[in-house]
């Protein structure tokens, strides 16, 4: 889900529940202000901020006074910029699925076999959330720990997670969903993509060629754990100058069916 997305939401779901007094109205503004920021905006000013939210900025501007007494932001001159504590936020969920310690070994042990990188994901609306990943130093690729968050139409995981949804899910998707052109290979054209995901359905698996990044191919296959409730996928990313994306499935797809049978009994 893009930024514009989420905080139409927000403010969908605040007007949905005007006259609700079990509904906080400041608590959801200030879910809005954390999510403002972001690696590409930080360190960002009231008014970038009131603007990305549609917020009002002396609501934006209490937001933040609270958040930095709760050091949760921190400023730097006249902007602001998350302090590290807003990690507590997360650490809770991530600390609840055993999932991510118990697989981290199994994708360690796969990127050292095949020297490049691996990741496993789960579908989050229109994207795909990384939750545990294994890099190497081979390949150098933007930061994308756990949480980090791209668009499900245009990457390996995406599309294997996507061809997985039922047919009213799917519908929800493609109702929904922003679909942008990130490279000039990207595919966003509805009738193309359901061609793709049918196919990626049958075949057990997904190929992307530099559609989320230049200089980037990746493969995907689905994994389902037991003690975890979503569908995840398991994706194995490389630069097409080492591998092209024709000679992923050969190269990478049997290693990596062999890491999701371990990953299925953990």
């Amino acid at each position: 889900m893009t930024d514009s997305e989420t905080f139409t939401r927000f403010a969908q779901v605040a007007q949905q529940h005007r006259g609700d007094p079990d509904f906080m109205q400041s608590l959801a503004r200030g879910l809005q202000v954390l999510l403002a920021f972001s690696e590409k905006q930080n360190p960002s000013s009231v008014a970038e901020i009131a603007r990305r939210t549609a917020l009002d900025r002396a609501v934006v501007r209490r937001c933040i006074h609270t958040l930095e007494c709760l050091d949760m932001v921190r400023r730097d001159g006249t902007k602001y910029l998350l302090d590290a504590n807003v990690l507590n936020l997360g650490h809770a969920y991530f600390s609840s699925i055993e999932l991510v310690q118990r697989a981290q070994p199994s994708l360690d042990a796969l990127s050292e076999a095949v020297h490049t990188n691996c990741a496993l994901a789960m579908l989050s609306r229109s994207d795909v959330v990384y939750l545990v990943r294994s890099q190497s130093r081979r390949l150098t690729q933007r930061s994308l720990g756990m949480g980090s968050r791209l668009p499900a139409h245009c990457t390996s995981l995406g599309r294997v997670l996507l061809a997985q949804l039922d047919q009213v899910d799917m519908d929800e998707y493609f109702a929904h969903a922003s679909r942008p052109q990130i490279t000039p290979h990207t595919i966003t054209d509805e009738t193309t993509l359901r061609g793709i995901l049918s196919k990626v359905r049958d075949a057990g698996f997904a190929v992307v060629n530099q559609e989320v990044e230049l200089d980037l191919v990746g493969i995907a296959i689905p994994v389902r754990m037991k003690a975890f409730p979503k569908q995840l996928a398991l994706s194995v990313t490389i630069s097409p100058r080492y591998t092209a994306a024709n000679e992923m499935k050969a190269r990478y797809l049997d290693r990596m069916r062999e890491t999701s049978t371990l990953l299925e009994l953990l």
